[in-house]
């Protein structure tokens, strides 16, 4: 018995080809589906979710092999199995049919057993495809993710930066970054264990992690500092938001092995447009420079790149104000 997730679509315009074939499929226990014409499925196999089709070759509104190339032509179907099904018996049309993107060719009239064994076939070979699309998507999913934390790491930060900056300075909208040092970390590590500063580490990223939205992207950028990449925000939206993580972690205390362990973090904001700052890697150092000020001015505290353009916005305020401190969450 097949598994139930495993769907068919059934394209043939002939209702008698269609019943036989339906009923074939669902007795072996495949989910179905059908389409008459070569456009209703054109619509249906770009909306649907299906892992094999049986197309028939001469459809009313065109050519089956026409449809096939279209699907081949979307790396989001590239993968699917199709069997093209035909009434007629030319060499040369299997032998096109197959080179323009067929998996399979069945004339009719079939050999139930034959047609069987071809779709069981066709669907170890999907089931293989889907295997190692999967397998693929984690490998790059863990090439872009930092082991301990699992937020991005910092090549993909750096990436996914560069391609932001470039945006805004394209469509004239706004980009705010953020970069976060763990005040003390170093206390930690060296009081109670790389293992509770790991933890530390973890609770940390979960909090920047629920706290973005989904448009932002929040990255280990290295050792006990993150980053996070906020689209769409100006300069004071911003701040506001660094403010609210900042406190949040403040009056959150971390759980750890060692008991629960009071945390701060200092962040540096800076923001895009700017009229001195050209590139991503600017953006970068304007917001580190901002996060050592606040370290400076005695950690646990959010402050601003310095604006010396006045006739772009005035210069940005140190410190943002603790009026605007919420008691719980984190929003913007």
């Amino acid at each position: 018995m097949a598994e139930s997730r495993f769907t068919i679509a059934i394209v043939d315009d002939d209702p008698a080809i269609r019943r036989l074939v339906g009923l074939i499929l669902a007795r072996a226990g495949y989910e179905t589906f059908v389409c008459t014409t070569g456009e209703e499925a054109r619509q249906a196999l770009t909306s649907r979710d299906w892992d094999l089709a049986v197309l028939d070759r001469k459809l009313p509104d065109m050519d089956g092999v026409v449809l096939c190339q279209e699907l081949r032509a979307d790396p989001v179907y590239r993968s699917r199995y199709v069997i093209m099904l035909t009434g007629e018996d030319d060499q040369e049309a299997k032998v096109e049919g197959l080179e323009l993107g067929a998996d399979d060719y069945i004339t009719k009239p079939f050999q139930v057993p034959e047609f069987l064994a071809r779709i069981r076939a066709g669907q170890r070979i999907a089931d293989l495809q889907r295997e190692l699309m999967e397998t693929n998507r984690r490998l790059e999913l863990l090439s872009i993710t930092d082991g301990l934390t699992k937020l991005y790491n910092h090549r993909h930060f750096q990436d996914q930066l560069a391609r932001a900056f470039e945006e805004s300075q394209r469509y004239e909208r706004p980009l705010s970054l953020a970069i976060i040092d763990i005040d003390f970390f170093k206390r930690v590590n060296d009081t109670h264990g790389h293992a509770v500063g790991d933890e530390v580490l973890r609770e940390l990223a979960r909090v920047f992690h629920e706290s973005i939205r989904s448009t932002d992207l929040a990255a280990r950028y290295g050792g006990e500092e993150f980053a996070v990449m906020m689209p769409e925000t100006n300069l004071e939206d911003g701040l506001v938001f660094a403010e609210k993580i900042r406190d949040m972690i403040e009056r959150t205390p971390v759980r750890t092995q060692a008991g629960e362990l009071k945390t701060t973090v200092s962040i540096g904001v800076a923001t895009v447009p700017h009229s001195k700052l050209h590139s991503a890697k600017e953006l970068i150092v304007a917001a580190d420079k901002a996060l050592y000020r606040a370290k400076r001015n005695g950690r646990n505290q959010v402050q601003a790149e310095k604006r010396r353009d006045l006739d772009r916005r005035r210069t940005a305020v140190a410190d943002v104000r603790k009026s605007q401190r919420r008691p719980s969450g984190v929003s913007r």
